[in-house]
């Protein structure tokens, strides 16, 4: 068969695996392996960056062999910091790049077994990570401290 039949012969019946919407927005892993789910703006945020060394460490203490996947939406720099710091926990990475993909994620954590997790959001698994952002007070202008009413 060339490769033009096989590519017709897919194309007519759809996708080889199971359930690819679901592998398609979950980073070509199932959501119930899930075990943290970080969204794209938030696996921007350089406070997700210095506190992942500590979550892949207590995860990998409380899960076995879990993997990594970064979507590709990512920039560049932050897809190579989040693969060295993989490698350093000695954890497999993969950077995911699909055609059709809508993913929402950023970064996904998952093992290779269904465990089932009702939320995996990291704000909801390490809400002290995003609380220390919010509760930076904000500063007057220099306008508002002389002008403005009190």
């Amino acid at each position: 068969m060339t490769d033009l039949e096989k590519k017709v012969l897919e194309s007519a019946q759809g996708e080889r695996r199971l359930n690819p919407d679901e592998q398609r927005k979950y980073l070509g892993t199932f959501a119930e392996r899930l075990v943290l789910s970080i969204l794209l703006t938030d696996a921007e945020k350089p406070a997700v960056f210095k506190a992942l060394d500590a979550i892949l460490a207590d995860l990998k203490a409380n899960y076995n062999e879990c993997c990594l996947k970064i979507s590709s939406k990512l920039s560049l720099n932050s897809q190579m910091v989040y693969m060295k710091k993989a490698q350093e926990a000695s954890l497999p990475a993969t950077i995911v790049d699909e055609d059709n993909c809508q993913s929402p994620f950023g970064l996904l954590i998952h093992t290779n077994k269904a465990e089932h997790l009702e939320n995996t959001d990291i704000k909801a698994l390490y809400p002290k990570l995003f609380a220390q952002q919010d509760e930076q007070p904000q500063q007057k202008s220099f306008w508002k401290k002389w002008f403005g009413k009190k």
